[in-house]
């Protein structure tokens, strides 16, 4: 039984990696990350199966997620988005390795992820040296044992030698580059090292798959709050909070029946005001919502049942004046954006304000049940990763430039650098297609930097990416001008600066 469920394990670790250093290494980002995640997640399931004849919730839900939204490697060129969507399945595939054996999503918490970065590697790390120390015992003779172990302990040793000793000798580098020849395209040695720090962490994922029966999650100590505000203070916080917020709501709500000509004594019109802040109420709901979480945690043992009646209808009264602000807040940007154009940065601050109000409800609902349980950390990590997963899957470039181009057409300005230099290669396809739209000036700008625009390279198919392909069909779908590096080719007189 040990020696099947060690060969399930190298097995899958090895072709796992091998995989891994194929298509991964020294490749343009596309298919490849979401094939190598989806080969990572199936290894590891596969060893959890063969070990225990059971895979739990948690673990299928946790690299279910991984695998989707490793697919969005595949569905934009936008870097950042590359680097959160790596990030994000790190730590995805890293949870459902240190709480393997977990029976039930509910035994998750958020806590859990402040403890990945430091734990995963940790654990991974050992049960890769353990398992690489108990491969030798499945061998019955006692000396091929010895050859076993020393081969598996010498092996790394002489791959980082060659890799730094290379570069210093020629006899190595010619060596190392006739091995190259042999295996076209290996990059020998940094693949081969690529390699084996996959197999690293797939063999130790793998290993405690197959060997850990029970869940073994860390253990946090209880937060400990000697520190507590009385029930006078926290209803004076509350209070004070509650009257700012409703006044501020209150006057919004005036101002749809009498909106003031301008701000008195400031020069700057109400449309103006209208149009800012958003960041400033952003900030102000978040920092309100942290307030109240703090104050439940630091609420008096010894508080009276009407006490906490009071203090939690004032605690509601609060978020619900919260949602308000926050709706305040994503109207202001929609009016920023009418005015001065859509950008990446202003998506991305909707994008908060929406999870913000999520959260605010999942906050409602603790408050309401009246404790904040544990089920409230893990609620706010769901909706962030939810709005994030929707982010990745919508283009949400190709989205600001339509509209734009929709605003051009009735403001006659239209920001073709920041469409050009700003936007990555989802919104390519866009402006191409809907270039004749735009007015003549801006046209005309937008066509030269567009006819600037290096078409992308030849990529191998494991590097195929939706974005780059379409971009590379927009591009040679029009007979572009010659590309004009000249310094007279400037921002046109109604062009707008995007300063947000």
């Amino acid at each position: 039984m040990r020696s099947s469920r060690s060969t399930i394990v190298w097995t899958t670790a090895i072709l796992t990696s091998a995989l891994g250093a194929g298509i991964l290494f020294s490749a343009w980002p596309g298919i490849n990350w979401p094939i190598w995640v989806a080969a990572a997640s199936i290894s590891l399931i596969v060893s959890r199966l063969a070990a225990v004849q059971r895979v739990e919730i948690p673990l299928i839900a946790l690299v279910a997620w991984a695998t989707v939204l490793s697919l969005g490697f595949a569905l934009t060129d936008n870097d950042f988005l590359h680097f959160l969507i790596v990030v994000s399945d790190a730590m995805l595939l890293g949870l459902a390795t240190i709480t393997l054996g977990a029976q039930s999503w509910s035994e998750l918490s958020a806590k859990l992820l402040v403890a990945v970065p430091f734990l995963a590697p940790l654990r991974v790390a050992a049960a890769t040296f353990f398992e690489t120390a108990e491969a030798p015992r499945s061998v019955s003779s006692p000396r091929a044992r010895s050859i076993i172990k020393g081969t598996l302990l010498s092996a790394p040793l002489v791959v980082v030698l060659i890799a730094l000793l290379g570069s210093a000798d020629p006899v190595i580098r010619w060596s190392t580059d006739r091995i190259a020849a042999w295996l076209p395209d290996w990059s020998f040695p940094p693949r081969v090292m690529f390699f084996a720090f996959l197999l690293l962490l797939t063999l130790g994922a793998n290993s405690i798959a197959a060997r850990q029966m029970e869940a073994r999650l860390p253990q946090f100590p209880p937060l400990g709050v000697t520190s507590r505000v009385g029930v006078t203070e926290q209803r004076m916080m509350l209070w004070s909070a509650a009257v700012v917020l409703w006044l501020f709501v209150a006057l919004q709500a005036s101002y749809f029946i009498h909106p003031p000509p301008a701000a008195i004594g400031t020069g700057v019109t109400f449309a103006d005001f209208a149009r800012r802040g958003f960041g400033e109420l952003s900030f102000a709901a978040t920092i309100v919502g942290a307030i109240v979480i703090i104050l439940e945690f630091a609420r008096p043992a010894d508080a009276t049942d009407r006490d906490r009646v009071v203090l939690r209808r004032l605690e509601l009264a609060l978020v619900i004046a919260l949602e308000l602000v926050l709706i305040s807040a994503f109207r202001r940007v929609v009016l920023y954006e009418n005015a001065y154009g859509f950008t990446v940065a202003r998506v991305h601050a909707q994008a908060y304000m929406v999870v913000m109000a999520l959260i605010l409800v999942a906050l409602a609902v603790e408050i309401r049940k009246g404790r904040i349980s544990v089920a409230f950390g893990r609620r706010v990590t769901e909706i962030a990763l939810g709005v994030f997963t929707l982010l990745v899957f919508w283009n949400y470039e190709a989205w600001i430039a339509n509209k734009n181009i929709d605003r051009a057409m009735t403001s006659q300005q239209f920001d073709a650098r920041y469409a050009t230099r700003e936007l990555s290669r989802d919104a390519i396809p866009t402006l191409v297609q809907r270039r004749a739209e735009i007015p003549q000036l801006q046209r005309d700008s937008l066509e030269m930097l567009l006819a600037c625009k290096r078409l992308p390279a030849e990529r191998r198919w494991f590097e195929w990416n939706r974005s780059v392909r379409d971009a590379d069909r927009a591009l040679r779908s029009w007979n572009r001008p010659p590309c004009l590096r000249s310094k007279q080719l400037v921002q046109g007189p109604a062009e707008r600066e995007h300063d947000e």
